[in-house]
């Protein structure tokens, strides 16, 4: 991958946590989604409506589907530098891929070619205001993570320098699930203060599904990707 990729790290979830992602067929999964994010776009719409409430709810949903649902589908999914299956567990997935290809699945309308393939800034930029951005050069694996312990639960992008991930604080500790090029070579979620993926030079971490993102997902809208 080129240099500073975007690395995207979540919080690592037991297989027994999450049995009914691996029961269920992706695609049942992903027509669910599509059918609530049209009932929360209709409530979107609505004259009159208290959008923080729709906004809020929305961030809920797709945080939970994204963790228990999407991700989850594709562990064991094995790692290639040039791996684009759109199928969990079928053929190989790269890094940056895995990262466009959940958030499409979630209903992010990502170009997701086009971001899977650019470093760390720009797939940032695409999705993460300047303001919920931040940067660590040669500093310790554990001040990144303290330093998304203090922002609070949720979902988080983080880049090193030849690598992208999720991110995900779930309030007790902070997991990174990614496609991993380390070890098995697979998609899998571990605790980002062990993770060897996470030793890096750089790392640049964005905090996902603020309020432009969300507004994008709830109105359709395309998330153009950030190329300068």
């Amino acid at each position: 991958m080129f240099s500073t990729l975007l690395f995207v790290a979540l919080t690592a979830l037991p297989a027994e946590d999450v049995p009914s992602a691996r029961e269920r067929p992706y695609a049942e999964i992903l027509a669910d989604l599509s059918a609530r994010r049209s009932a929360l776009a209709t409530r979107w719409l609505q004259p009159g409506v208290d959008r923080d409430a729709v906004r809020g709810e929305a961030r809920s949903f797709v945080l939970q589907t994204l963790t228990r649902q999407l991700l989850p589908a594709w562990y064991g999914t094995p790692w290639d530098f040039y791996g684009d299956t759109r199928t969990p567990r079928s053929g190989s997935i790269a890094c940056g891929y895995l990262v466009s290809t959940v958030l499409g699945d979630a209903g992010f309308r990502v170009e997701r070619v086009r971001m899977a393939q650019q470093p760390a800034e720009y797939i940032v930029k695409t999705l993460v205001p300047p303001r919920r951005t931040w940067r660590f050069r040669s500093r310790p694996v554990s001040e990144v993570v303290e330093r998304v312990k203090r922002e609070g639960e949720g979902l988080y992008l983080v880049g090193l320098d030849y690598h992208v991930g999720f991110l995900w604080n779930d309030g007790t500790r902070v997991s990174m699930c990614h496609s991993s090029y380390l070890g098995t070579a697979e998609v899998l979620c571990e605790d980002a203060l062990t993770s060897p993926a996470m030793l890096s030079g750089y790392h640049v971490v964005g905090r996902l599904l603020e309020e432009g993102m969300l507004d994008a997902w709830l109105e359709g809208r395309a998330l153009p990707t950030v190329t300068r």
